[in-house]
């Protein structure tokens, strides 16, 4: 009778301590997918790999961004097997992916706004608001396919304002500013050099 009773604590132990290890082993797998989730959040770009073929050369730039030092500027091209995938910018420093911009279209699809991406044509840093921290202004060319002049590229531009909060450096959309430029500025005269000269009366 005794030995029964021994043999059944056992048993019940065992089981408790599966139970005990099972519930730390899904804790921690939880706990990894809030970090992760809490990363792309805070726009950083862990494990972000990039293909070579991508990264639209001549509008990638070595530059130094304020607390970020000295990084490179990556434009990358849409992946042309998903339908209306816009471009995507990154920053990279010693070969390794450090911060995703954000993304202008939900989902970065441009399916019911602006067209299909043709090219990047211009990328440069300006301080835009004043506050000595460089900004990245992009302009963008986008062909809708509608009308005659369906195909020929129209330019769109893109400001990310630097915010160097300490512990979560990033870049912000600045909205107002680019709804402004695209109802003030013709797309025939949109420029970065005629961009920075708007701003400047703002």
């Amino acid at each position: 009778m005794i030995k029964k009773v021994f043999l059944t604590l056992m048993v019940l132990l065992s089981v408790l301590g599966l139970c005990a290890c099972s519930s730390a082993a899904n804790d921690e797998a939880i706990t990894e997918r809030i970090a992760s989730s809490v990363a792309d959040l805070n726009g950083t770009a862990q494990n972000v790999s990039l293909e070579e073929k991508r990264i639209i050369q001549d509008q990638s730039l070595n530059v130094e961004l304020g607390d970020w030092g000295n990084v490179k500027f990556i434009s990358y091209e849409p992946d042309h097997s998903i339908d209306f995938e816009d471009v995507s910018f990154f920053l990279a420093k010693e070969g390794m992916v450090i911060y995703s911009f954000p993304y202008y279209y939900e989902n970065n699809s441009t399916e019911n706004y602006s067209g299909i991406f043709d090219s990047v044509a211009a990328v440069d840093f300006y301080d835009v608001n004043n506050d000595n921290i460089k900004d990245v202004i992009v302009i963008i060319n986008y062909v809708t396919g509608a009308g005659p002049q369906g195909m020929t590229p129209r330019p769109r531009a893109r400001i990310f304002l630097a915010d160097n909060q300490k512990f979560n450096q990033k870049f912000n959309l600045a909205t107002d500013l680019i709804d402004d430029i695209t109802n003030n500025i013709e797309e025939k005269d949109l420029t970065i050099a005629a961009i920075c000269e708007y701003l400047k009366s703002k």
